[in-house]
């Protein structure tokens, strides 16, 4: 672990390990597919109608969608109970990354939802958003609209979910965060969202935020640009794509009413930038935002609960002591 990079940052001494791995339910098991075939692998992504398990955004056609391919144009989340949970539990909106044009299968899904629904105690809802498409369907601002109404959908339903409206939570890794912290720090506007129901009244900024290797910044002179930034930004141009380059940087948009964060990631990071959560963290700091933020020497991007991995494996045990901090899980 490195020495903090500004003072007020939390660190750890000392890497916590799981005690044990959780064991998935016969609903996990039922959700996760073994077969690494392609079609299994994109499967898992599909809306699947009259599976009760799974919550369509909109009950018609998603707002800008270009059809109704179930693996392609129909936005929605899939649930994962809180074991022995309450009749008002906490929530987690979990949102996978993949580089705005995939979703991230294997570790970052179902495992995770395991973890915070078995062994938290947390209903925990994976989003499946709308990926830009290589002719720029789907590109900015679709994914705010997936993700703010996916929000939106769980407060408005909490009493007939199980789940606590002052406690949802979101938790995003890699485009996942970035899409994650894009909903906390612009909770107060649609995104454009050019037709609007009751759901859509519901307020849009979570009770805390959770962050894995994100990505933060859409400016290429601060950070090198992704994937994440060439899809979502795709044929963007101009005065608008100036715009967009700074709204949609994380750290050059937070305010007094920012949430709570927790952040993690290593700084030998192979695919996206650690630069992206250095300067995130700094920009929480400046602005008086609580923030407990981990940055591990090592860790691998997309690894999920990291089990097995030196030091970042530590993050999931962490990550349960700063909910009970927050006041959001039980000690």
């Amino acid at each position: 672990m490195i020495n903090p990079i500004k003072s007020g940052f939390v660190w750890t001494a000392a890497l916590l390990l799981l005690s044990s791995c959780c064991q998935l339910s016969a609903q996990t098991r039922r959700h996760e597919r073994a077969d690494s075939s392609a079609a299994a692998i994109a499967s898992i992504n599909c809306y699947v109608p009259g599976d009760r398990m799974e919550l369509r955004l909109w009950e018609g056609r998603a707002p800008g969608a270009a059809g109704e391919d179930p693996c392609r144009d129909i936005p929605f989340l899939r649930v994962f109970p809180a074991l022995g949970g309450s009749s008002a539990a906490p929530a987690v909106l979990l949102i996978p990354g993949g580089g705005y044009d995939r979703l991230t299968d294997a570790r970052e899904q179902a495992p995770v939802a395991a973890y915070l629904s078995q062994t938290l105690h947390i209903t925990t809802f994976v989003l499946y958003y709308r990926l830009a498409q290589p002719d720029g369907t789907y590109r900015y601002p679709v994914p705010m609209w997936d993700g703010q109404r996916a929000l939106k959908l769980v407060r408005a339903r909490a009493a007939g979910l199980g789940v606590d409206p002052q406690r949802i939570a979101l938790l995003g890794f890699s485009a996942g965060g970035h899409l994650a912290s894009t909903l906390a720090l612009h909770s107060a506007t649609d995104f454009g969202l050019p037709v609007h129901d009751a759901i859509d009244a519901e307020e849009g900024r979570p009770n805390l935020l959770a962050l894995g290797y994100p990505v933060i910044s859409m400016d290429p002179v601060s950070v090198p640009p992704s994937g994440s930034y060439r899809n979502l930004l795709r044929d963007y141009e101009g005065p608008e794509l100036k715009h967009l380059q700074t709204y949609l940087s994380g750290e050059e948009n937070v305010t007094s009413h920012t949430p709570p964060v927790f952040l993690f990631e290593s700084m030998d990071d192979a695919k996206i930038s650690p630069q992206n959560s250095v300067l995130f963290v700094s920009a929480l700091k400046a602005k008086g935002i609580p923030v407990e933020a981990h940055l591990f020497t090592h860790g691998e991007h997309g690894a999920g609960l990291a089990i097995g991995i030196p030091e970042e494996s530590a993050w999931p045990a962490m990550f349960q002591q700063w909910l009970i901090s927050q006041h959001f899980v039980a000690r």
